[in-house]
């Protein structure tokens, strides 16, 4: 008979990473049993406060051990030894018949055996094996090895747990970042614009009132647009193999979708890098092109990868009309957002165009 308990964390998620481990755990209990002629198996773990040993899988209990077993005081008889030592112990199940009053142990086990799990000296919980005659010579290596994997297994559960929460949070925070980055900025210019747009009204200048209209609706236009990013961005984010494949598949669809022609062409052997600086990255190259194909005019344009020094250089050029008076001006809220993201890669942006010359835009930031 197999019998699985699994405890729940603080966060109410499966304890040490769900029903894969579990299973695992269940086989190497199963394979335990049958190598050492034990009848049950069990794995226990502390307690969040560390007053008790919770069992979280079991091969072979029957249900009242199961329930008996399931949370015992941290101190308790072989387990507790066996935790506190950290070393295997045994003892005869009458013990355990006096501390849990439960009908197992005695009438169907008469030994049980505790084996520490440890991972590098750091103690994670013991599992023990239950026989029906008394085990006679123990053969330590053969047990001490078994704890090993399963410690291994623990701690590589709680690490994977750890990922994925950061992860979680990660892209948590991208979002808002992106909320931020996307239509505060635009928000915010579109306010100050109206504010001088009043103030030309009462002044009676329409010339100027124009221009700060023009102005605010192009920043609602962007907005709209940006919107639209987000619920892209949202709906299908970066790949997840990481940015490497997430500029090839921007690339391979970039011509199709714009009619301008792009060159690609990356020097970087190994293009890996932390998720956030990876995720900043892509979007910042993926404005860029957008700006190629909405603003440029361009027919042919290019993104070039390479490292300089200790600096990354993500470099976007193109053939089109250019900026008829030099770059904008530093400021210029399109540029902002960009100039925004790049300063949280502890980079710059740094931009080259004129009228007719076409226009380079480049991202510079340090080795991560």
């Amino acid at each position: 008979m197999r019998i699985r308990q699994s405890g729940k964390d603080d966060a109410g998620g499966s304890l040490h990473g769900g029903d894969e481990l579990l299973m695992l755990m269940e086989g190497f209990l199963a394979t335990m049993a049958r190598n050492t002629g034990a009848i049950a198996g069990a794995v226990k773990i502390p307690s969040p406060d560390g007053t008790e040993l919770q069992m979280i899988c079991s091969f072979g209990l029957p249900p009242e051990a199961s329930i008996t077993e399931s949370a015992v005081d941290h101190g308790c008889g072989v387990c507790g030894r066996s935790m506190r030592e950290g070393e295997i112990a045994s003892a005869a199940a009458s013990s355990c018949r006096r501390n849990t009053d439960c009908s197992f142990f005695g009438e169907h086990c008469k030994e049980v055996v505790a084996i520490p799990l440890d991972y590098r000296g750091k103690p994670l919980g013991i599992f023990n094996l239950f026989f029906d005659s008394p085990h006679g010579k123990i053969n330590l290596s053969s047990f001490r090895s078994f704890g090993e994997i399963l410690g291994i297994a623990l701690e590589n559960s709680r690490i994977s747990r750890e990922n994925r929460r950061h992860s979680m949070l990660t892209e948590r925070q991208w979002m808002a970042n992106e909320i931020h980055d996307s239509l505060a900025q635009t928000m915010i210019f579109a306010r100050t614009r109206m504010s001088l747009l009043r103030k030309a009204l009462a002044s009676g200048n329409s010339e100027l009132a124009l221009k700060f209209a023009s102005e605010v609706e192009e920043a609602i236009g962007c907005g709209q647009k940006n919107v639209r990013d987000l619920i892209t961005q949202f709906r299908c984010q970066m790949d997840p193999d990481g940015l490497e494949q997430a500029l090839s598949k921007l690339v391979d669809g970039f011509t199709e979708k714009t009619g301008v022609a792009l060159e690609y062409d990356n020097h970087v052997a190994h293009l890996v890098m932390p998720v956030e600086h990876e995720m900043q990255v892509f979007n910042i190259v993926r404005e860029m092109l957008s700006n190629v194909a909405t603003h440029s005019g361009a027919s042919r344009a290019s993104l070039a990868v390479s490292k300089r020094g200790g600096n990354y250089v993500f470099a976007v050029e193109d053939n089109g009309s250019g900026f008829p008076n030099g770059p904008p001006c530093e400021g210029h809220y399109g540029l902002r957002i960009i100039e925004e993201r790049a300063a949280r890669l502890g980079g710059r942006i740094e931009l080259e165009s004129g009228e007719g010359l076409g226009t380079k835009v480049r991202l510079i930031f340090p080795h991560p």
